[in-house]
């Protein structure tokens, strides 16, 4: 299966190096190693189109912590998504990054011994990569280094600022912007700045790749705020988890995005094959109580009138368009069923993934009021995971995934915390095992195209996501008999089945049941 979504054809691959040197039938050929992959599906290597590992690859146990990527058959990680990149970086503000995003972070923190987006990547490449990796710039990093929390629009030098370093990242080789318009600060930004800001994408010629202002209410409106952004700009658009809105909302979301096709603009789009998400602790909070940054929140979190008027909010608010004008709130996704993680105190280790209306019921408070005290005792530093375990949800992200545009992501957060979130360890499985093969909602030619050739394509990685001579050797050989994920919502931590090999840039890193962490096969990918 190349890749390309075209029927299964019987090959043999010859390797040369890090490249494929040539697909055909070869008889006596003299080579160093022979697999025999009698019975199995020789397919390009997944590409993992939706991460924030780019704050976890400096880590020197990034090998041994992601060894769950290699064994669903993941390659490639492309990182720096919903608007957070690790780099470039103000370093008086890095601390607002590494609180708000702490979930992204290996445990023990994370030093950014980089400024610019070319040396990070020179960072990696110094301390080796397990994976090919491939970085968005990220519109709340450029925000944040240039205005910090502040709840306000950019003004003409600011946004000229933030302008220049995204150039400079687009130089050194970022792969495109990101966007996270439901996230600190760049929920305080208006349309107009991101106009600005994505007219530098038009230099390049790379996408834009937004988590919308909005997924649940004002998905409609988010949508059509991102289209007309690419549109003006003439830029490709990816929608992040594009999963947001229900009913009459969602249906005028997608004929939107029909329209916006019809007219000519490059739309994709990505999502999980689990119902559920994760996110920053303080994401759920009421934006205005973010401005000024962590010791300005934590002062108003000790004071009770304010605590009131946040609890208020939170249970109570509804958002609506445009945001900026009612009080910044895109969505509202806290409930007694979320559970809590990242605890890093003592007295708090046995709350890690356990819901918030449980922690609550412990301390004899409202949840809102334990969730308050928790983020004053963690300052800030949390997350929250939740899922929807019921057939109905199931079969909604069935239909998610099946569309033609969407590519497949793991979306991953806590990878250094043990999140029990299903991704990390079936995600690229259960679409070739369950949802291909089991419940026949695609052919696994296609659901391999999903994860090869179409991510790299709306990412333009050059050169890999199909099996084609002089193409990098990322490669993946699985069983199409038994390959599936073993993990559940309930079953946590178990790696799947049905990958024999793993290759990247040729060389072999999953071996049976041998996983090679010391290679570090892996590349850093610039757009260049």
């Amino acid at each position: 299966m190349d890749g390309t979504g075209s029927p299964a054809f019987k090959a043999d691959i010859i390797i040369e190096g890090e490249l494929i040197k040539d697909i055909g039938s070869f008889q006596d050929v003299k080579t160093t190693r022979v697999i025999d992959a009698k019975g199995l599906v020789v397919a390009p290597g997944f590409i993992d189109v939706h991460t924030h590992l780019d704050f976890f690859f400096p880590s020197p146990r990034h090998p041994q912590v992601l060894e769950s990527w290699a064994r669903q058959g993941v390659t490639t990680i492309i990182a720096g998504n919903c608007g957070y990149s690790a780099a470039p970086i103000n370093h008086e503000k890095e601390e607002l990054i590494s609180t708000f995003w702490n979930f992204a972070l290996p445990h023990d923190g994370l030093n950014y011994e980089w400024t610019t987006m070319a040396e990070f990547f020179n960072y990696l490449e110094r301390n080796g990569q397990a994976f090919n990796v491939a970085i968005l710039t990220g519109h709340n990093t450029l925000r944040t280094n240039v205005m910090g929390w502040e709840t306000r629009f950019a003004n003409p030098d600011e946004v000229s600022e933030m302008q220049m370093m995204l150039r400079t990242s687009l130089e050194a080789g970022s792969i495109g912007l990101s966007l996270g318009l439901y996230y600190c600060p760049g929920i305080f930004s208006h349309t107009d700045e991101l106009m600005e800001l994505a007219s530098v994408l038009t230099e390049f010629g790379a996408p834009l790749v937004p988590h919308t202002r909005g997924l649940t209410v004002t998905y409609d409106k988010a949508i059509e705020e991102v289209i007309s952004i690419a549109e003006k700009n003439k830029i490709p658009l990816h929608i992040s988890h594009h999963a947001g809105g229900s009913g009459q909302v969602r249906k005028r979301a997608l004929k939107k995005i029909k329209e916006a096709k019809e007219r000519g603009l490059r739309i994709g789009h990505d999502n999980m094959p689990w119902a559920g998400g994760c996110t920053a602790v303080l994401a759920h909070f009421p934006p205005w109580i973010l401005e000024g940054g962590i010791d300005k929140l934590i002062e108003r979190l000790k004071d009770p009138k304010i605590r009131k008027q946040a609890k208020d909010e939170m249970e109570n608010f509804q958002p609506r368009w445009p945001t900026w004008d009612n009080k910044y709130w895109t969505d509202k996704f806290l409930g007694g069923n979320t559970y809590i993680g990242g605890f890093s105190l003592e007295k708090n280790l046995k709350f890690e993934y356990m819901p918030i209306k449980d922690i609550a019921k412990y301390h004899g408070k409202d949840m809102y009021e334990t969730l308050f005290d928790l983020v004053l005792d963690e300052k800030g530093k949390l997350f929250t995971v939740g899922y929807f375990d019921h057939p109905v949800a199931e079969q909604l992200y069935d239909e998610l995934i099946k569309d033609s545009d969407c590519s497949i992501e793991t979306d991953v957060i806590g990878v250094d915390f043990k999140n029990p979130f299903p991704v990390s360890y079936g995600t690229f499985t259960k679409v070739l095992g369950e949802m291909a093969r089991d419940k026949g909602l695609m052919s696994q030619e296609e659901a391999i195209r999903k994860m090869t050739s179409l991510p790299a394509e709306q990412m333009q990685i050059k050169d890999r996501g199909i099996i084609k001579k002089g193409y990098f050797a990322d490669i993946t050989i699985f069983n199409p008999k038994t390959v599936n994920a073993l993990v559940s919502f309930t079953n946590h931590f178990q790696n799947s089945e049905g990958i024999e090999y793993v290759l990247i840039n040729g060389k072999i890193v999953i071996e049976k049941e041998k996983y090679y962490p010391e290679i570090f096969a892996g590349k850093v990918l610039r757009r260049n």
